[in-house]
């Protein structure tokens, strides 16, 4: 089944905002192919949001260079307001000549990034914008061309159905879902640290997760200074691994939260060097470095929808396998879908027969454990 018809499958499933931009980028990239994928979603007063980068340097970019540029007429934001008022696309294409490479924007922004080349387009809904996309490509591929912007022209409505906030029922099945059943690490970074709370080292893109996980807006249209100070969530682990080490606490040193994007998980970790114990921690904490890895996982919906997709499901069956995934019956099903649960019911037949499953249960364990499980599944039932 085309991207296209997935990706309208999931701009309908009542997915958060923020979830919705993590899920889309890779059928937007099927689309229309190209290098790195940002998105924003806009406020109610034409000020940005919260945003996903795909590149892990984006972030920290843009926040720290966009507002500089904001009056520099050779620079795409000078355009921003323009472009919001006219609900815009490939906005930017007529500065991408000859001169582009020469730009300020262009040297600080796109070039560290491997972007040069940009197709941009906001996308509106109820008389204000929602959200703006940009796809980018590298020097060594082809500009966006008239046909990549009708392309994306025409995913517009869907993806303005999407970045609105939803009443559906679809947007709140996932609330008594287990965060166990968010998907794998899609964004993952790490921070080593010292006993007493030094940084020593942070992956690029790791200020992305700390400010989902703390759920702070991603806004590029100001200056946001630098963090002087380590967020609370990691001096907490720092002071729970450490309490393990001198026995002063037995809470494991990981914590995770469920947020709009998805489940963000922080764990801290010894760095023991190779052939040292682990109990030499224990003895001496202080001579030994802290890894704290955070990392955001899918959101149960978006991982499911992708699963799905992966072993074969068409749109109609996708959206019957996430909820008997999370656990709904036929008949919640059918009324959560407005259809007949004769349609709910044919469409679960043929959906076991294309995963190969017999029941909900085995759906569950395909979707949420992976190829790995269903590998071990088979074998179970050939020694049988």
């Amino acid at each position: 089944m085309g991207a296209v018809e997935h990706l309208k499958t999931l701009c309908c499933l009542g997915l958060p905002p923020e979830s919705a931009m993590i899920a889309l980028t890779p059928l937007l990239h099927e689309i229309i192919p190209h290098g790195w994928t940002r998105m924003v979603l806009m406020e109610p007063d034409a000020t940005m949001g919260r945003g996903y980068s795909e590149h892990p340097a984006a972030s920290s970019l843009l926040r720290e260079g966009t507002w500089r540029f904001m009056d520099d007429p050779t620079s795409p934001w000078s355009l921003w307001m323009p472009y919001i008022r006219a609900g815009g696309i490939g906005w930017s294409l007529h500065m991408q000549g000859r001169s582009w490479r020469d730009t300020g924007w262009y040297r600080e922004i796109e070039a560290p990034l491997d972007a040069c080349w940009l197709l941009d387009a906001m996308i509106g809904g109820a008389g204000r914008p929602l959200a703006l996309i940009v796809l980018s490509r590298p020097c060594s591929a082809r500009p966006f061309i008239v046909d990549d912007v009708k392309r994306l022209d025409r995913l517009r409505p869907w993806l303005a159905h999407a970045f609105r906030r939803s009443n559906s029922c679809l947007a709140h099945e996932d609330e008594d879902a287990p965060m166990s059943m968010a998907g794998s690490a899609l964004l993952s970074g790490q921070m080593i640290l010292t006993a007493d709370a030094k940084l020593v080292f942070q992956t690029p893109g790791l200020e992305q997760r700390l400010r989902i996980y703390l759920g702070e807006p991603c806004n590029y249209t100001r200056y946001v200074p630098a963090r002087d100070q380590l967020p609370a969530p990691v001096l907490k682990l720092i002071r729970q691994i450490n309490g393990a080490a001198n026995g002063a606490c037995t809470t494991p040193p990981r914590t995770q939260i469920s947020t709009a994007y998805g489940v963000i998980t922080l764990e801290a970790k010894w760095l023991v060097p190779s052939g040292a114990l682990p109990e030499d921690a224990a003895k001496d904490p202080k001579s030994f470095l802290i890894s704290v890895t955070i990392a955001l996982h899918e959101h149960p919906i978006a991982h499911a929808a992708r699963a799905l997709r992966e072993y074969g499901a068409t749109p109609a069956q996708t959206k019957v396998g996430i909820q008997l995934a999370l656990g709904k019956t036929k008949p919640a099903i059918a009324d959560g879908l407005g259809v007949q649960l004769s349609s709910v019911a044919d469409l679960t037949r043929k959906l076991y027969q294309t995963l190969d499953v017999h029941n909900s249960a085995e759906l569950g364990t395909k979707i949420w454990l992976g190829r790995q499980q269903d590998a071990a599944r088979q074998n179970l039932r050939r020694a049988g």
